[in-house]
């Protein structure tokens, strides 16, 4: 009987898909099943008995001793009973992305960790492509949108155009009839092209991001820092209008690999998005961030206003709820976040407020 379960085992063994590989306490390899010789390019003489670092990449190499010693003294683990996406190394010196599951087990007096390994090349390879395609697909639908943009800024640069001439006509007038005219005459029609060219500045400035393709700068943020000072600077004008703004911000939240001056756009919009929607208080808005599943991280922006129309989808260009917005700000928000990896969107509240979310992946990759 004990035979026949040893074959039923061995058979198991033998035909699972994934690479199975036991190791002892010290770190040497007692089982290496087919689909790791198949993964790994060796056969389970080459390994049985060996020290598994054979089979990782530096640093993981370097580090694994010193990972079991640190586990059996402190008995705090870093791998075991949880999936992590590592790199290993073929025989042949390739290396490779694996999914990584560990766990332990005592087989009478022996200490035995087990080891289930997904070779995620593959996977990762058609990820890459289809990132490739989204790229290109986004190129396109933005040079679309520019063209739309374009005809939209012809349009829109009309009356201010119209209205700076007629004001500038004015002081041009009034000096000609009378240089010795007081110059506080001229302060509102002065005041009335300041207000103008500001308004046409920010309109092209929008433009400008919006048609430039976002490149990032890729650094460590720690994300409570960074929403820290966000809150900080919003806190005072959220104040004067009689809204409470909450930061919450989760204990395990990672830290990002991202663009931190474009991120602070992203989420600066938001907030003034949030508090502007509330106008005057009493009303709340609350920045929250937590961990998300698959090593993601989730940045809630929530105000009590009014809400969103249903009618309205926020993310169309030109889009905006604001009587003086170019509705250009979400759309270049939505870029930003892309360009992460990560998604952007809203969800509507009864019966009043609105929620928008980030969803960033913790290591983004730069295109």
């Amino acid at each position: 009987m004990l035979q026949l379960n040893e074959v039923r085992w061995q058979a198991i063994l033998d035909t699972a898909r994934d690479a199975i590989i036991c190791i002892d306490r010290t770190g040497n390899v007692s089982l290496f099943n087919r689909a790791a010789e198949q993964i790994f390019g060796y056969t389970a003489d080459d390994v049985v008995g060996q020290n598994v670092r054979m089979l990782m990449p530096e640093p993981y190499r370097a580090e694994h001793d010193g990972y079991l010693s640190n586990y059996h003294t402190t008995g705090v683990p870093q791998a075991i009973g949880r999936i992590r996406e590592v790199q290993a190394q073929r025989k042949g010196g390739e290396i490779f992305p694996i999914e990584l599951s560990v766990s332990e087990a005592r087989v009478g007096d022996q200490l035995l960790y087990s080891a289930i390994i997904r070779d995620t090349s593959e996977r990762r390879a058609m990820e890459v492509d289809l990132a490739e395609a989204r790229r290109v697909a986004e190129q396109r639908e933005r040079l679309a949108d520019i063209g739309a943009i374009t005809a939209r800024i012809v349009h829109d640069l009309g009356n201010p155009l119209a209205g700076l001439s007629m004001q500038a006509q004015l002081i041009q007038r009034r000096v000609s009839r009378d240089p010795e005219r007081p110059s506080r005459d001229l302060a509102a029609p002065a005041e009335r092209i300041v207000a103008e060219v500001r308004r046409l500045d920010g309109l092209i400035k929008d433009f400008l991001d919006f048609a430039r393709q976002q490149r990032l700068d890729l650094r460590t943020i720690e994300l409570p820092s960074m929403l820290q000072r966000l809150w900080d600077l919003w806190q005072p004008v959220a104040a004067a209008r009689d809204i409470t703004l909450e930061l919450a911000i989760a204990p395990d939240v990672p830290p990002l690999t991202a663009d931190e001056d474009k991120l602070r756009r992203v989420l600066d919009n938001l907030v003034k998005n949030a508090v502007e929607a509330i106008d005057q208080g009493p009303g709340r808005v609350e920045v929250r961030a937590r961990r998300a599943p698959t090593d993601r991280v989730r940045i809630d922006v929530s105000d009590s206003g009014p809400g969103i129309p249903e009618s309205v989808e926020m993310f169309r260009l030109f889009e905006t709820t604001k009587r003086d917005g170019s509705g250009l700000g979400l759309s270049i928000a939505k870029q930003i976040v892309l360009a992460h990896g990560g998604l952007i969107g809203f969800e509507r509240h009864q019966p009043n407020g609105t929620t928008f979310y980030v969803e960033l992946p913790v290591r983004a990759v730069a295109v």
